[in-house]
């Protein structure tokens, strides 16, 4: 389904129907991811990214042996682009309000008075280098995810750009063993269940590649003791369950297209079980990423 297809516009209003229908997410936050996707889809367009030397790239045989294409500090994205979208990002950040706006004008202040590197943000976070957006988090109580989404938003149009590029640099048949990313080597925010035998796909928490995995196996740690791994559904999300490990504690929301009448937009329809993340850290499960949204 095309972005300018009236049924995805349809498709989007219906997403954040059933968002704000949870009545768990804050207006602001809905408000600030609806009126950053257009600019997203615009920016995926346009993004321009120079892939990396073939001789850059792993080898075949360390791919089989479970080596990413590329590590994650070393995946192309488009810095001028990125860097050109953070104004608008604030505008919009500042727009919704509240401990936003104040987090926007914080950020603002800090970029105008050299404090802050827009690029070193973006640079750090492409590196996975948590120590500036700790610092920020801390800083900033009210909206203590403001640089993450920041950053996350400004970066991923051309990572996702890149991703569709490098695909074609991937081995034939090459063994869905691990839950990582075989592009970036990044976990997965959510996985996916499609066709009528329930292939299983991770969306990577990084590039947004949708990469196979295996399907009864923690996406994680890659256990697969079927004593270890539980899963758990709620009657009012169906095709929605949640898959825990009891090896490394964590869980991973699955999506299963074969059960769920509409299609899936997995960004929101990650905001649109939030609530399964509250009952899964009820039970003391953890989630070891952020949303595509970076927060």
């Amino acid at each position: 389904m095309h972005a300018d297809d009236p049924a995805y516009e349809q498709l989007l209003e219906s997403k954040f129907s059933i968002i704000r229908a949870q009545e768990i997410l804050p207006e602001e936050l809905i408000a600030l991811v609806e009126r950053v996707l257009p600019l997203l889809r615009q920016a995926r367009a346009d993004a321009k990214v120079e892939l990396p030397a073939h001789t850059d790239c792993a080898t075949p045989e360390a791919m089989f042996a479970g080596s990413p294409l590329l590590m994650r500090q070393s995946f192309p994205f488009d810095l001028k682009q990125a860097l050109g979208l953070v104004p608008a990002l604030l505008d919009l950040l500042a727009a919704s309000g509240g401990e936003a706006a104040n987090a926007a004008k914080a950020l603002r202040e800090a970029m105008a008075s050299g404090e802050l590197d827009p690029e070193k943000a973006l640079r750090g976070l492409a590196a996975g280098d948590d120590t500036l957006f700790s610092a920020w988090r801390t800083r900033l109580p009210g909206s203590p995810r403001a640089l993450d989404f920041l950053a996350t938003t400004a970066i991923s149009p051309s990572l996702n750009a890149a991703a569709e590029q490098l695909t074609a640099r991937l081995p034939e048949n090459l063994p869905h063993e691990h839950g990582h990313c075989p592009l970036c080597g990044s976990l997965p925010f959510i996985s996916l269940l499609r066709d009528k035998e329930g292939a299983r796909f991770g969306v990577c928490s990084f590039c947004g590649f949708e990469h196979r995995v295996r399907r009864i196996a923690c996406a994680y740690c890659d256990e697969d003791d079927q004593g270890k791994l539980k899963l758990f559904r709620v009657a009012e999300y169906p095709g929605v369950r949640v898959d825990v490990c009891e090896t490394c504690n964590m869980y991973i929301k699955t999506l299963d297209y074969r059960e769920l009448d509409q299609k899936l937009l997995p960004a929101l329809d990650d905001m649109a079980t939030v609530a399964l993340d509250v009952l899964a850290q009820q039970q003391g499960y953890k989630r070891p990423t952020l949303s595509a949204w970076g927060f």
